[in-house]
């Protein structure tokens, strides 16, 4: 064989070498971009909704059907966790450790929806520290913290029915989330109960909620610059709470009271902008400031408190 056959053979190697080379390169690219794209991970009655979770990347979807499950889930990645659609009252999840939560959620950009969440006695039916989340659609029974957010901002909180919780919803250290339409209620008000608190918390809107038979129904504690608009306080034994907490708006708030009970109350709470509340039939608004609670307006008026405090206004409806 002459040099410039042996050539032209080496050549057509090499051509063929490098042709194989770009189809591997495309098909591993291919494959690489289809894992990546999110899918469906199905978890049924006797599946492990924990093993899904591990199994799952980012932007996945693990849907669980209608049935009861014991695990304390951990959730570290960003994906969605929801019932099979139509039957979230039939999915239940109990913790198996009652002192661990039942979803512990270090993510961001995590969904839970839809699920019968119980048994937390120590801990949270959902505990939940990261941000740009979405908390909707859950019954949270018989937990110490119904939702408890830490450290987390821009989460949705909505339409989730909270029963015979310790606290319904707790917020500390969490800003610019949205709470809506959430029932929080109990059998009876007893002490330390309390429906929705935040906890040096800002920029947080609560609305539309109703908050019942709770110790405390709405409570601010060392939290600013929060909206309370067009929620319903019935029949707890302090209905709204203020300690600590400058610039907040509370409007177009309905305060229904039982027995002896509380309208809303100020403490060493400054330039909050009370307006547009009302009272339940038979029933009267009063506001009760501590004397360190200065500059706070009252349906257009300012009103200064006196060194002993006192109950500056009761509007009756």
């Amino acid at each position: 064989m002459s040099r410039s056959q042996t050539n032209a053979k080496l050549i057509f190697i090499l051509l063929l070498f490098f042709i194989a080379s770009i189809v591997y390169i495309e098909e591993t690219n291919n494959k690489e971009k289809y894992s990546s794209n999110p899918t469906n991970i199905n978890v049924h009655p006797g599946d492990s909704i924990q093993r899904a979770i591990n199994n799952a990347k980012s932007g996945d979807t693990v849907i669980v059907y209608s049935g009861s499950y014991k695990e304390n889930l951990v959730v570290d990645k960003s994906i969605d966790i929801i019932s099979n659609p139509g039957e979230s009252n039939d999915t239940v999840i109990q913790a198996a450790n009652t002192r661990k939560d039942v979803f512990h959620v270090t993510a961001s950009d995590v969904t839970i929806s839809g699920f019968n969440i119980t048994g937390a006695k120590n801990k949270a039916g959902i505990y939940y520290s990261g941000s740009d989340g979405n908390i909707t659609r859950n019954k949270l029974v018989y937990n110490e913290y119904g939702i408890l957010l830490k450290k987390s901002n821009n989460i949705l909180i909505e339409n989730n029915t909270l029963f015979q919780n310790q606290y319904g919803i707790h917020l500390e250290n969490s800003n610019n989330n949205w709470l809506n339409r959430n029932n929080i209620s109990n059998a009876d008000i007893m002490v330390d109960i309390d429906g929705i608190s935040l906890e040096d918390s800002d920029n947080n809107k609560l609305i539309n909620n109703i908050v019942s038979n709770t110790w405390r129904g709405i409570y601010l504690s060392d939290s600013s610059d929060n909206e309370l608009n067009k929620n319903l306080a019935s029949a707890n034994y302090f209905s709204v709470t203020l300690e600590n907490s400058d610039n907040n708006k509370l409007l177009n708030n309905t305060i229904n009271l039982h027995g002896y009970t509380f309208s809303i109350n100020l403490g060493n709470s400054q330039n909050n902008i009370l307006k547009g509340n009302t009272a339940g039939l038979s029933t009267e608004i009063k506001v009760v400031y501590s004397f360190d609670s200065k500059n706070n307006t009252l349906e257009g008026e300012q009103y200064i408190v006196n060194e002993q405090g006192r109950v500056l206004a009761v509007e009756s409806k």
